[in-house]
Order: structure tokens, then C-alpha cells, then sequence
């Protein structure tokens, strides 16, 4: 479906919403520098250049790395889904009837549909683009991800393109700005945006400076309309639509605020953290450098020359009183010791707070699993916050992309929306399920302990116990725990064999006995 561009130029509307962007890129300026730099790229007619600012401190990456590697594992989990496609509104064995097939027939095919999903992220190398996008995230608060009909994903930083939210937090209007090569241009391209023209000196070639390619997505009624632009021309065949909950360009934010149309990002939230460690980093190494430097103070009345000190080699003998010369300290270490104390309970504040490995574990030499486990279990209820944004902005929209390209692709079938729907099934379910999980077993455990098993298993439903467990490890139970009538059958032919094997020896005597001859009538 096309549909015609309006009539305001994609460059006129970014450079107006641009300037609602100066806050949200002035923050995350600040937060990339004492961070990854990398992340922040000035955009200057359409050319990036990166910031050149170099950290004098190591634990600003360390903790973005560590909470954007923990986020991509625990929102796409390797070898696992991360959704599942479930009836909405009815159950499956109604959904199933109503399909005229079998429970488990739904299930097998909602299963393959759902590896077929999985399949295309993991094929695509999408993997990879999803973390550069967290860095994003995590650091600068603002992440625009393209997913195009085929092919891996794009990640636009916060300076690459804007958008327009209304006070609900809805997207309205986005736009992205990309530098394109002109020879990469069809003939017909050139021609309609104003670049089939020579080179005015005359020669034959084309010109070589990449130009801006705006592509504006817009939203009406129950479609995104989209169209690109170059020079302030439409580019032939770049108009069309997408269905509102399949869009190609899916704008993430953390933290999400009311009226604002950029997050301003979880390293914000601990810039004078940052800040403090960065000016007595800075201040540590210049202070190291000072007294890496060797002064020598030698008496003015002294017998021995500079000349001759600064010349000799190890092992010279050289002819004046030794208390002439004494070398020169700065006396700073007790002023040094506080700064480095400083840096280390700054530095565990950090780490603690996103989730690096070794702040997890106190120092000492008993240090119990029991510990590590709190201390980790509260970690992830601090992030629940994040899942639930992340799951809510990114895997719904993403499942929902996919399978749109996929159906588009022919290698998907075409399901009722209304009927079928992706549920989320890591982040804050997992979350929930894990603590379910966790209170069960401990459960156990200690009822274990207190009443004894003999007691325990007399007292518990074991049954109806495995069921919760697989229910909080969101597995089917279905055929997986045998039933009340199962177990009898099981015990009344285990009880059949064992009294066939009791009167096995009494059996056999019998036959013996009724084998052997009568004795000898012939005379």
C-alpha cells in the first residue's frame, strides 16, 4: 500500500523536533564521556565524529558492559524463548475444538512458530545489534532500533534521530538521519533528488560526499506512514505503510517520564557518583605522576658536582659526604591513602548498584552461597523496574515485527490477532517465577528438616507440590506427573508381582512333584 508524502519536508520536521533533543544530548554527552565515549558521536552535516574524551577511570565501562550483557541475557536468554504465543480471552482446549484438532496439535504449532521466531533473530545476528542497543540504553537513556523486511537490525544512537511523544508517552512522529554514498544511488534517484548534475570544474564524475537521507515515520489513524527524502525530494518508491503494531522502528527509552519525549538513562541517575570518581581518578594519576618523579637535593657547599651524580653508573665510587645529598618526597601518602579509599567505596557503590560479578561477594574467607545468593536476588529486584519497561517497549514490539516480516516472507501462516497473542515469558514473569520457585523449595526444605521425610511425605500432596514447581518454572505438567489412578495401577501390579514372586518357590515344587514317576508296576 503507498500512500502520498505530505506536504512538510522530512529535513524541515527534523530540525524543528531536533531542538527538543539539546537536554536529552547534553546528558548523554556527559554520561558517554565518563562511561564509553564511543557511544556519543557528534553529527555535523551528516558526518559522526566521536568524542575524544578518554575516562581516567575503567569502572564506568566496566558498568555498563556488566548491566547491558546482564539485560541481554536475561531478556533473550541463549537456547530459550523469551515468549510464548497463547490463546487470549479462551482456553487452549476450546481454541483447539473450535479448530477442529487436538490440544497438543495447537501446541506443536504454536511451538514452531515460535522457533521459527527465535530462529530469524538468532540467524540474523540481531543478537548483537540488541546489545549495542542496552549499551545505549544503560548509558545515554535513548535507543531508536530498525528491523528492516530481511536482514539484521540497526541500532540509530540519540544524535541519528528524533521523536515526537504525546503526554501519554505515545510516538507520534520519527524521524532518522542516515549518510548515504551517492554512487550507492540509482540513475533515476539522482535525477529526482537533484544529483545527476556534473561537477562544476567540468569534469565527467559524479560527486563523492555523501548526502543526508531523512526517513520520517509518522503516525495516522491505524497505519505508520513512512517515506525517505533526500535534498528535499522524495525518494522514488520509498512511500508506504505498516500496521500499527508492526512497525519497522521501535523508540526505547529508560527511564520512561511523563511530557518527555527522551529517558535520560540509569547512569544519570548516579552522575555525581560518576563525576566524584572521575575528578579523584584524575587527581590520583596526576598526583602518581608527581611522585614517579626522581629529584635529587644536594648541598650548595657540597664536594660532588650534579654532573657527576646524574653521570655515574652503578657501582661508582664517588669522593663526598653522603648527607650532602638527599632525594626530595612529596610526604603525600596519608593524603593519597584517603583519595584511594575514597575511589574504592565509590567504585563498590557503582558496581553494586549495576550489578558488576566481583562487588557481589564480600571480602572476607567465609563467605557463604547463602550471601551471594541474597545479595544477587536483590540485584534482580532492583532491575525489575527496567524488565518490565524492556518488555513492555522492546520484546512485544520486536516478536511482533518479526512475525510480521515473516508472514510477509510467506515463512510464517497468518494468525487472528485478536485470537492469538505473543506473552512475555523472562524479565518480571521470570522474575516472579523465580521468587515463587525459590519460596517453595526453601519451603521444603525446612518442612523437611522440622518434621522429618517419613512425616513430610505423609503430610504432603507430592503431587500437587511438582505441579507448583512446574508452574513456577512455567513448564507443561501435561503428562509429565502421574496421576492419583496411574499410582494405584502402578501399586496393585506391583503387588501382583510381588506375590507371584513369593509363590514362585511353592509353584515350582509342585511341578516338580507332579512330574516325578509312580514307581515301577511292570512285576
Amino acid at each position: 500500500m503507498t500512500t502520498q508524502a505530505p506536504t512538510v519536508g522530512a529535513e524541515t520536521r527534523y530540525n524543528k523536533l531536533k531542538a527538543d533533543r539539546n537536554t536529552a544530548e547534553s546528558r548523554a554527552r556527559q554520561c558517554a564521556n565518563l562511561t564509553l565515549p564511543t557511544l556519543y558521536k557528534e553529527v555535523s552535516k551528516g558526518k559522526s565524529s566521536s568524542s575524544r574524551t578518554t575516562p581516567f577511570q575503567g569502572t564506568g565501562a566496566r558498568c555498563v558492559n556488566s548491566l547491558s550483557s546482564r539485560l541481554l541475557l536475561a531478556l533473550f536468554p541463549a537456547n530459550a524463548n523469551f515468549f510464548k504465543l497463547s490463546p487470549d480471552g479462551m482456553d487452549a482446549q476450546q481454541l483447539a475444538e473450535q479448530a477442529g484438532i487436538q490440544q497438543g496439535e495447537l501446541e506443536v504449532g504454536l511451538a514452531e512458530i515460535e522457533r521459527t521466531v527465535i530462529n530469524d533473530i538468532e540467524t540474523s545476528g540481531m543478537r548483537g545489534r540488541l546489545g549495542f542497543g542496552l549499551k545505549h540504553l544503560v548509558a545515554t537513556g535513548n535507543v531508536l532500533l530498525y528491523i528492516p523486511d530481511e536482514g539484521n537490525a540497526k541500532a540509530y544512537p540519540l544524535t541519528r534521530y528524533v521523536v515526537d511523544r504525546d503526554g501519554m508517552g505515545n510516538v507520534l512522529e520519527m524521524i532518522t538521519l542516515d549518510s548515504v554514498a551517492p554512487a550507492t544511488l540509482s540513475d533515476e534517484m539522482k535525477k529526482v533528488v537533484g544529483l545527476d548534475n556534473k561537477n562544476p570544474g567540468g569534469g565527467d564524475e559524479k560527486a563523492t560526499t555523501d548526502v543526508d537521507l531523512y526517513t520520517r515515520v509518522y503516525r495516522e489513524g491505524d497505519l505508520w506512514l513512512v517515506y525517505q527524502e533526500i535534498n528535499g525530494g522524495v525518494v522514488p518508491g520509498s512511500d508506504g505503510s505498516y500496521p500499527i503494531d508492526a512497525c519497522p522502528w521501535i523508540p526505547l527509552r529508560i527511564p520512561e517520564e511523563d511530557a518527555e519525549d527522551y529517558g535520560a538513562g540509569l547512569v544519570f541517575d548516579y552522575l555525581g557518583d560518576f563525576d566524584a570518581l572521575e575528578k579523584l581518578s584524575k587527581a590520583v594519576l596526576k598526583g602518581a605522576a608527581a611522585a614517579a618523579k626522581v629529584l635529587w637535593a644536594l648541598k650548595p657547599n657540597s664536594e660532588a658536582r650534579p654532573k657527576d651524580i646524574t653521570s655515574a653508573e652503578s657501582g661508582d665510587v664517588l669522593r663526598f659526604n653522603a648527607t650532602d645529598l638527599q632525594a626530595v618526597s612529596q610526604d603525600k601518602y596519608a593524603d593519597f591513602r584517603f583519595v584511594t579509599d575514597t575511589i574504592s567505596t565509590l567504585t563498590t557503590r557503582l558496581e553494586m548498584a549495576f550489578g558488576v560479578r566481583t562487588s557481589i561477594q564480600r571480602n572476607g574467607e567465609r563467605v557463604t552461597a547463602e550471601e551471594i545468593r541474597y545479595l544477587a536476588q536483590e540485584l534482580e529486584e532492583v532491575l525489575g523496574g527496567i524488565y518490565s519497561i524492556l518488555a513492555q517497549d522492546l520484546l512485544l514490539p520486536l516478536v511482533r515485527r518479526i512475525m510480521d516480516r515473516l508472514q510477509r516472507a510467506h515463512r510464517l501462516p497468518d494468525l487472528p490477532k485478536d485470537v492469538i497473542k505473543p506473552r512475555i515469558v523472562v524479565g518480571v514473569a521470570a522474575l516472579g517465577r523465580g521468587q515463587d520457585m525459590q519460596k517453595l523449595t526453601d519451603w521444603a526444605s525446612a518442612s523437611q528438616k522440622v518434621l522429618g521425610p517419613e512425616v513430610f511425605a505423609q503430610r504432603v500432596d507430592a503431587g500437587e507440590l511438582l505441579a507448583r514447581m512446574g508452574a513456577a518454572s512455567d513448564l507443561s505438567m501435561k503428562g509429565l506427573i502421574k496421576s492419583d489412578e496411574q499410582l494405584q495401577q502402578e501399586q496393585m501390579d506391583q503387588t501382583t508381582h510381588q506375590a507371584a514372586i513369593r509363590a514362585a518357590p511353592n509353584l515350582a515344587s509342585a511341578a516338580m512333584a507332579g512330574a516325578q514317576p509312580q514307581g515301577d508296576l511292570s512285576g
